[in-house]
């Protein structure tokens, strides 16, 4: 188990405790007020820190006193090795939790759980179907609002 060796506190004397971590710029919808229809020029892969960075960072930090880490992005379920980061982090003694826009959220749920992750905040545009697949420029509705009501009957995050 890692020990807390100090905090990290601001010139105001304020104490942090809460990481954010975006694994990825990327996203699987084209939301119009996030990316233009023309697309966005994305930065190379390698300008990312691998998982083994990103994973080791976090130690570090957990190590300063850092009691929960949210996972962020574009969305972070997009990034090949997610579950592998998202297992890796679990392990560590924070609150683990996630940002998703859950269009692939279904494929994660017993990594969620494997994980200890029991937050998780669902970015959604509109709870009507139209409107939601105007903003997102994807029809992706139905799939998240069976995911999300499905995960909601069958889990106890």
């Amino acid at each position: 188990m890692i020990e807390p060796k100090a905090n990290i506190t601001d010139r105001f004397g304020r104490v942090h405790d809460y990481l954010r971590i975006s694994l990825t710029e990327r996203c699987n919808l084209r939301c119009f007020y996030c990316m233009p229809e023309e697309g966005v020029q994305l930065r190379e892969k390698s300008e990312f820190m691998s998982a083994e960075e990103l994973i080791s960072i976090a130690k570090i930090f957990v190590e300063m006193g850092i009691k929960k880490i949210r996972l962020t992005g574009g969305e972070p379920l997009i990034k090949k090795n997610a579950e592998m980061i998202i297992r890796a982090l679990g392990k560590l003694p924070v609150e683990l939790a996630i940002t998703t826009n859950a269009v692939i959220v279904d494929r994660f749920i017993t990594v969620f759980k494997e994980a200890g992750i029991k937050s998780v905040n669902v970015s959604l545009d509109s709870l009507k179907e139209d409107c939601f697949n105007n903003i997102s420029r994807r029809n992706y509705f139905k799939q998240i609002k069976k995911t999300l009501i499905y995960s909601s009957q069958t889990t106890s995050m």
